[in-house]
């Protein structure tokens, strides 16, 4: 068959398919949209009733909390056994409630029920910077009760709070006592709902200000059949309800009926179109057949190729997994999700006593049991990558048999076809961390007397002092300078002077009896003594003790009054509360133990005020 002869018949058979295949497509269609109209008006049926039963409920457990205010503002008060009845009652009704609170007319917590899983409220004070704030003083002002937006519990979590304003007649006037606080948790208030629907069949998502409060079912709904409902809750409009059906949902109420049409229809246009065109297309097969020989040659041609290159890459990627086993550093990557491991060397598991096996079930079952704080760390690396900061973490890993090993982490984090993978680095740096410590100890020692030395008195006092504050402790210090000192070098030698300070401070540092008193070498043959949590009686005893310590050194002193080496003390007092910095303290000893010395040395002196 010619080629001139071919086309015409073939257009006519190409126009008669498109005839019957649009008729087909037309009757499929009218049967899809009726089908279609069936799930919409069981999802709109199922998000209004829904939307009723969530404004029907929060509506009785506003008025609720309303009867006990009521029950308040008749009473004066109510008697907190009355106080706690009502509450249980109401809590007992509604399962969702976080908790019911009274928050005095000073903004704070008062009383509290459940106390389970609400102690973080305990001190709950309602300030001016709190979100609901405004909110609540509105309420105060009209009298009215006021439904708060979502916010962050202190208890942990998405919330809403009711406030209802509370009243008590004082001297013939009425005066505001505070809020009766009805709190719920989002997620408790969305379950409780989803409890009156198939939870198979929707996709529910409870939306605030057009944001997302709280999802039940596919995050990727059907927006086809999607439906947002506006919800009232006294003077907040904010919150709406979407509803869409599953693809469970769709496949019941589905029908292969316009599937079957279509398919019978298309069906039957084809064979009939296909019947006409057979004659056509033998004409043409042995053509095809050699065209398709020769693809299909090129083909394995280039399928050999491929499969010579995969070998190959293969074998190269075997040679750099084998050579990273060799590595001391541990090298794995894993799905930060989901946390299955992509690949780990030898070194990862090895070092910490675990089988392969073990280490990946406990990367992804149980990460807190290998690393304590995984999942901060890993939104630590997620801060630093997007931040541009070092990515490198100093972590420690759990070995199998419970000890800790320090460890060295260098992070990469890696977005690809759309998930997030994380490529880490450690290393065994326990030698190092040792060797620092080591180095940051010594730095703080005299290396004289084995004392702390002037450095880390520095640091030691203001740190002293804040933790003392917070607590509302005292604290002593005591500056010590050996008598004559100059003198016994003169005399003796500064061998002998070294021996000397040796000694005392052998001596000072067995005077202190608890482990948090501190004894420092402040500089030559000045001494000074931290005394923390202690007030002036503790410090003289202290002192007092000191001077029988050096007494029993009876170390010779043929420059001193005394015949023997003696020391004078400084003694401030100082009580944090008041607010006075750590160098006014040194100020106040240093004057101290300069007054010891005008005493005739070999004594203790405390500071006074001048106009003591």
């Amino acid at each position: 068959m010619s080629a001139s002869s071919v086309w015409p018949a073939r257009l006519a058979l190409a126009f008669l398919l498109v005839v019957l295949s649009s008729a087909s497509v037309l009757l499929w269609r009218q049967i899809e949209a009726v089908q279609l109209q069936r799930v919409d008006e069981r999802v709109g049926y199922q998000a209004r009733a829904l939307v009723r039963q969530l404004e029907s409920t929060l509506h009785l457990e506003v008025a609720s909390l309303e009867r006990i205010a009521r029950l308040w503002n008749s009473l004066g008060r109510l008697p907190r056994a009355s106080w706690d009845e009502e509450v249980e009652r109401a809590l007992r009704g509604f399962p969702a409630y976080q908790s019911i609170q009274w928050v005095g007319d000073d903004l704070r917590m008062r009383w509290l029920l459940p106390l389970a899983g609400n102690e973080a409220a305990l001190s709950f004070r309602l300030h001016p910077q709190h979100p609901n704030y405004s909110l609540a003083m509105e309420a105060r002002q009209s009298g009215e009760q006021r439904f708060s937006n979502s916010f962050e519990l202190v208890q942990g979590g998405r919330g809403f709070v009711l406030y209802t304003p509370l009243y008590r007649t004082q001297d013939g006037a009425r005066v505001f006592d505070g809020f009766l606080q009805g709190v719920f948790r989002v997620e408790p208030l969305m379950l409780q709902l989803l409890t009156q629907i198939d939870r198979d069949d929707f996709n529910v998502e409870l939306l605030e200000n057009g944001h997302s409060l709280f999802r039940h079912g596919a995050a990727q709904a059907d927006e086809r059949h999607s439906l947002q409902l506006g919800i009232s809750l006294l003077n907040n409009q904010g919150f709406a309800l979407r509803l869409s059906p599953t693809a469970q949902l769709l496949e019941q109420l589905g029908s292969p009926l316009p599937g079957v049409v279509l398919g019978a229809s298309l069906a039957i246009s084809l064979l009939l179109v296909a019947a006409l065109a057979l004659a056509l297309e033998n004409s043409r097969r042995a053509h095809a057949l050699q065209a398709a020989n020769r693809r299909f040659k090129v083909e394995a041609e280039r399928r050999e190729e491929t499969e010579q290159r995969l070998r190959e890459n293969r074998e190269r990627l075997q040679l750099v997994l084998d050579l990273t086993d060799s590595s001391h550093d541990g090298l794995f990557i894993f799905d930060s999700d989901s946390r299955e491991l992509l690949h780990m060397n030898q070194a990862t598991y090895a070092t910490l006593g675990y089988r392969p096996e073990q280490f990946a079930e406990l990367l992804r079952e149980t990460p807190e049991k290998l690393m304590p704080g995984f999942h901060r760390w890993l939104e630590q690396a997620r801060q630093a990558q997007r931040d541009n900061l070092s990515r490198i973490f100093q972590r420690e890993l759990i070995r199998r048999d419970g000890s800790r090993q320090p460890a060295e982490i260098n992070t990469q984090l890696v977005q690809l076809h759309g998930r997030e993978f994380l490529i880490a680095v450690s290393r065994d740096n326990s030698e190092r961390l040792q060797l620092e410590a080591q180095l940051q100890r010594l730095s703080q020692l005299d290396g004289l007397t084995g004392l702390y030395n002037r450095r880390y008195f520095d640091q030691q006092l203001p740190s002293e002092l804040r933790r003392l504050r917070r607590s509302g402790a005292p604290l002593a210090l005591l500056m010590l300078d050996i008598d004559h000192f100059k003198a016994y070098n003169d005399a003796l030698g500064h061998l002998a002077g070294d021996d000397a300070l040796r000694k005392v401070s052998t001596m000072l540092q067995e005077s202190l009896q608890r482990g948090g008193d501190v004894a420092c070498r402040y500089g030559g043959e000045e001494f000074v003594i931290i005394l923390a949590d202690t007030g002036l009686d503790g410090a003289e005893h202290v002192a007092a003790r000191i001077h029988d310590g050096i007494a029993s050194l009876a170390i010779a002193h043929p420059a001193s009054p005394l015949g023997r080496l003696s020391l004078s003390i400084g003694l401030a007092v100082l009580d944090p509360v008041d607010d006075e910095q750590p160098g006014e303290l040194v100020s106040r000893s240093d004057q101290a133990l300069y007054g010891a010395k005008r005493r005739g040395r070999n004594c203790t002196y405390l500071w006074q005020p001048p106009d003591a």
